[in-house]
């Protein structure tokens, strides 16, 4: 697993992933030397689609689920601990990534 701590690091997308809405849900496909690597594509739910969306580079996980708590009326240590457990996928798939730092980890 990489060392990026989800809980305190601000992510933003990996520029080595196209994201693409379909039917209220992301689809996440890498791309490696231009080219879409369709045996991985990740789907993510309608609320996986919303905190993938609030990954600008600024928010941390914290931030995202105090976000997400409010929009689905969910306990915020629950949002808290349900965005930290996506945000680590999302790391160790190369789909997300610290901001400020080039290797991603």
């Amino acid at each position: 697993m990489s060392d990026a701590r989800p809980e305190t690091l601000p992510l933003a997308p990996s520029p080595d992933v196209v994201a693409r809405r379909v039917a209220g849900e992301y689809l996440l496909v890498p791309v490696c030397s231009g080219v879409a690597q369709m045996e991985f594509i990740f789907t993510a739910n309608e609320i996986g689609s919303q905190i993938f969306r609030l990954l600008d580079g600024r928010r941390d996980a914290r931030e995202i689920a105090r976000l997400v708590s409010r929009e689905y009326e969910v306990d915020e240590d629950r949002a808290r601990a349900d965005v930290i457990e996506f945000l680590r996928g999302l790391v160790e798939a190369g789909l997300a990534r610290p901001v400020g730092r080039e290797d991603g980890r």
